[in-house]
């Protein structure tokens, strides 16, 4: 007994080390209504945790702050659920900062990417963002739009992307800056149906007719 309890215990390691050796990483998926959000939970780093708040992915930053400067990046993949497709992204972040009475600057700044990855990843839609301060605030926002051709695969339907975040804080001569707030929203439309489509053809060729039929009538 105590030879298969080892052989067991071997077994276990193997396998543990066998993931470990295959970069395999511990995904975590929170699904909405419209859309489903899957990153590492491990790599978030000063982005602190993730939430849902309906369709949109909410991260509370802890200890994203400098007196200097600091970075982090996150890459999260968004997915539409069944006969949706995505349509677009909007980011919003916010923060605070404090600067001396003489001198000192804070700003934040990064880029949000999306990436085709059912297509060709050489489809890339990057956006850069700087923070706006005022009175001890900051925001940014950016927002991508996906082309309505091009991406998605075959089918043309962009029903997964890959979000790359890249966020920068800096501040100088006494000064200091916080990240407090991250959003991401996605868009997701529904996929008309093969017969929608049909009806909306006959529909255009029916205008077309009628449209010839009056012209020719009136000559």
């Amino acid at each position: 007994m105590k030879t298969n309890n080892n052989y067991a215990r071997a077994a276990v390691l193997g396998c543990a080390f066998a993931l470990l050796s295959s970069g395999a990483v511990a995904a975590t998926t929170l699904s909405g209504g419209n859309v489903s959000y899957t990153f590492d939970e491990g790599a978030l780093g000063l982005f602190g945790t993730a939430s849902l708040s309906g369709d949109s992915l909410v991260f509370m930053p802890s200890g994203f702050s400098t007196s200097s400067f600091a970075v982090q990046t996150v890459n999260i993949t968004v997915t539409a659920a069944a006969g949706y497709s995505l349509g677009g992204f909007s980011l919003s972040e916010n923060g605070t900062y404090t600067l001396p009475t003489s001198g000192g600057s804070a700003w934040a700044t990064g880029s949000f990417k999306a990436i085709d990855i059912e297509g060709t990843t050489g489809n890339q839609i990057t956006e850069t963002f700087n923070g706006v301060l005022d009175g001890g605030a900051w925001d940014a926002a950016a927002t991508i739009a996906l082309p309505a051709t091009g991406w998605g695969g075959t089918d043309g339907v962009v029903s997964s992307v890959t979000l790359t975040l890249s966020n920068q804080l800096f501040a100088l001569g006494g000064a200091s800056i916080s990240k407090t707030g991250v959003g991401i929203s996605a868009t997701a439309l529904p996929v008309p149906e093969a017969s929608t489509y049909a009806m909306l053809l006959a529909g255009l060729g029916l205008v077309g007719f009628m449209a010839y039929r009056r012209t020719h009538s009136t000559l």
